[in-house]
């Protein structure tokens, strides 16, 4: 499947990652994701990453322990996740999500 513009990725074109994630699209030094409809969950392990997380929740509810801090999350909040520093998150209410990595990823 080609692209047709630098500029556009159409729903068809977005590819999926292993987590579920959509990816979307990605620029010269970010890229933008969605976690669409992802169930509630309990024990998601902690991870570290090398890219910076923005994020906005669009529906749903989900928290967020990073570095020792849990940060309750619900429609319309926005939250950071720093590069290189421990994290998960606990859905307790389906959640739909979209976020920015910066730099970009493929994950």
């Amino acid at each position: 499947m080609t692209r047709q513009s630098q500029y556009k990725v159409s729903r068809d074109e977005t590819t999926h990652g292993e987590n579920g994630e959509h990816h979307l699209i990605r620029g010269e030094g970010s890229s933008m994701r969605l976690w669409h409809r992802e169930a509630p969950n309990a024990d998601k392990p902690m991870s570290t990453h090398p890219y910076e997380t923005l994020g906005y929740v669009i529906e749903g509810r989900v928290d967020l322990i990073v570095n020792g801090e849990t940060v309750s999350l619900a429609p319309g909040d926005s939250y950071r996740v720093p590069r290189n520093t421990p994290h998960t998150f606990r859905i307790t209410e389906t959640l739909t999500a979209l976020e920015v990595n910066t730099p970009a990823t493929d994950r």
